[in-house]
């Protein structure tokens, strides 16, 4: 790391970050820890989980650099100011909060920043029990890392509720062949298919999926008919329940 990173660490990370960002690099720490912890008891790892190296970018251009030169991940430059965070293996590149207002798509809102840290540390724990991360469908990728953090719970600019909200509303709800094609629905609808697994099949079939599937094949990883599943899924929509949960409010002030 260059010189003028500093680092905070903690039981189950390492942070480098630049001194004006100590505060935010502490939250971070603060949420890496949680979001471990929580993700070895769902996934019922019976081993500690490896040591989390995150680094907080002062800005794009170094945000950018990181990506391509310590996790050695193909970035466009500059970066889509909706990438704000990138994770490979247990490293993880997060661009700091405190240049959101001018270099992101996104204001800086606590409680949506934590939820995005955990939503990365689902991605990394996902990759970590992964026989073959590379062929996981995007839906799933995502589906679970909005589902674990929480963030389909809460309105915020990320947007993971709103949609399927709409859908239900409208009796308008995607197949699984247009979740597969449309990113923009794997996101939005990747949560609700996780959801929907562990109500009907138990937690169990999600670690399963996680653990077993080595050919993209999410269904034949859980055991289950892809086209009953996706009647059942799409009915369980239409009767409201994905969203059955939902606190109507945002997070308290």
């Amino acid at each position: 790391m260059p010189n003028e990173y500093l680092r905070i660490v903690s039981e189950h990370s390492w942070i480098d970050y630049v001194g004006p960002d100590r505060l935010h690099a502490e939250v971070t720490a603060d949420v890496i820890q949680d979001a471990i912890a929580s993700l070895v008891t769902y996934m019922a790892l019976d081993r500690p989980f490896p040591t989390i190296h995150a680094i907080l970018a002062p800005d794009r251009n170094a945000f950018d650099s990181l990506i391509a030169d310590v996790l050695r991940v193909e970035i466009e430059r500059p970066s889509d100011p909706r990438r704000i965070a990138q994770p490979q293996r247990t490293d993880v590149v997060f661009l700091s909060p405190s240049v959101y207002a001018t270099q992101s798509a996104y204001e800086y809102v606590p409680m949506d920043y934590r939820r995005m840290v955990h939503h990365e540390m689902v991605h990394v724990v996902q990759e970590y029990l992964s026989p073959n991360i590379e062929t996981s469908p995007f839906w799933w990728d995502e589906g679970l890392a909005v589902y674990l953090s929480e963030q389909w719970q809460y309105e915020s600019q990320f947007r993971f509720r709103e949609p399927v909200i709409a859908a239900e509303q409208e009796k308008c709800i995607p197949s699984l062949a247009d979740i597969e094609r449309d990113p923009a629905l794997a996101y939005a609808f990747g949560w609700t298919l996780v959801r929907f697994i562990e109500q009907q099949c138990g937690r169990e079939t999600v670690r399963r999926g996680i653990r077993q599937m080595a050919d993209g094949d999410v269904f034949a990883a859980i055991r289950q008919a892809r086209n009953c599943f996706e009647r059942d899924w799409q009915a369980w929509l239409l009767r409201g329940e994905a969203t059955r949960a939902l606190s109507p409010a945002t997070d308290p002030a």
